[in-house]
């Protein structure tokens, strides 16, 4: 198939999970060597196309390009939303320079699928109908709005929290008329699915996880776990809420019974010196090289988070990493592993606390829970085989 992928920000340098599961999808749609893959990406000041930091052949292969956005909060913008009843979670990442090049490459090519990545790209779908006869496939990272009403929820000052209900609520809206223009979804998860399914989704819905090579799998960590980690970038506001939350209402109670326990934060743009991270044995070690140092490791990888959607992808390199994993339900939301066998899930301060020194104190049940882990991962989460998948799938109920 020639297949167009459109992208909300460069699938490589791969930053984040977002960025790790596009290109394992273009990757994959490769690797069969029966298709041809154009990626077709904006970029943004918070992420930037390098080209110099990606190989020649993946820029020979894709022949992707980049056009740049300016999605920067502007005040007069999201009151003009207000107003119109749009959604200005959406309407930031329209722009006419990315449809006029999108127009050219249609013009120029006929694809037999085209792949919208993530919620962000769906308001291109009316040029895509406009110029193309392809097949038009939202792949869903999350359910957006849910990320929304969570944050909503968490969030404390009333003028704030009616705002961003205000946002979920015009984000819902969207999200549940766009579906139906798509001819299928690709759900990152049967929970969101389910999700989709129960909004009354009229199209067919498959399910596509984030899938790692098997080349991609790192040697096993052998030592015993001492420390705990987390990994993630803090201009995500989930990820801010869930740490303020840990190193507030749960660190103390670990150091009070494990006093000399550390903890290792990791990820780009942490903000400087906040009242949060105040509390004693915690190392801020901010954008790191190679993600994969931490994820072999000798910690315990936390998830803390109270708002969210989706997969975290983070998850399932972890756990391919054989790291034993905390949680809150949100943070493994989307991974199909058994509680106590292959992770902890925990919600409440004490509980998240009694599981971290649980597995400090027997290193050999943490070791035991990584290996498991691992061996899950290599079972269900191989990435040709669930890319090869989706392509069957998408014959059998759609005319490719």
């Amino acid at each position: 198939m020639r297949i167009l992928q459109l992208c909300h920000k460069p699938p490589r340098p791969s930053k984040d999970g977002g960025c790790r599961a596009m290109d394992a999808l273009t990757r994959g749609l490769l690797a069969s060597g029966e298709h041809e893959v154009k990626v077709l990406t904006m970029e943004t000041d918070k992420h930037p196309f390098l080209a110099k930091e990606i190989d020649s052949s993946y820029l020979e292969a894709t022949q992707i390009e980049a056009i740049h956005l300016d999605t920067s909060l502007r005040k007069l913008d999201a009151l003009s939303d207000l107003v119109t009843g749009d959604s200005y979670n959406i309407t930031r990442f329209f722009s006419l320079d990315f449809e006029r090049i999108l127009t050219e490459v249609l013009r120029k090519k006929a694809f037999d699928l085209v792949i919208f990545e993530s919620l962000f790209t769906a308001p291109y779908l009316r040029t895509i109908r406009k110029y193309c006869d392809g097949i038009a496939l939202l792949r869903a990272h999350n359910i957006e709005h849910r990320i929304w009403h969570h944050l909503a929820k968490e969030t404390k000052p009333l003028t704030k929290r009616v705002y961003l209900n205000l946002l979920a609520e015009r984000l819902e809206e969207y999200e549940i008329n766009v579906m139906h223009d798509f001819d299928c979804i690709a759900a990152i998860s049967e929970e969101d699915k389910e999700h989709f399914e129960a909004l009354g989704c009229s199209v067919p819905i498959q399910v596509l996880p984030f899938g790692l090579d098997v080349r991609e799998f790192p040697p096993e960590s052998h030592g015993p776990v001492n420390h705990v980690f987390h990994l993630g970038a803090m201009d995500w506001r989930p990820n801010i809420q869930g740490i303020q939350w840990f190193t507030d209402s749960v660190w103390p109670l670990i150091i009070r019974e494990l006093p000399n326990t550390k903890l290792c934060l990791a990820g780009k743009n942490f903000p400087k010196n906040p009242s949060w991270l105040n509390a004693p044995n915690i190392e801020v070690k901010g954008e790191i090289g190679n993600a994969w140092d931490m994820m072999t490791s000798d910690g315990i990888m936390i998830i803390p988070l109270r708002s969210g959607s989706g997969m975290r992808i983070k998850a399932i390199e972890a756990m391919a990493g054989g790291r034993p994993i905390v949680s809150t339900s949100i943070g493994m939301e989307g991974i199909p592993g058994a509680h106590q066998e292959h992770f902890h899930i925990a919600d409440a301060p004490e509980a998240f606390a009694s599981a971290i020194i649980g597995l400090l104190s027997n290193p050999t049940e943490a070791k035991a829970m990584g290996q498991r882990s691992r061996q899950f991962v290599m079972e269900n989460f191989e990435n040709q085989s669930l890319i090869n998948r989706l392509i069957e799938e998408l014959k059998h109920s759609l005319p490719l």
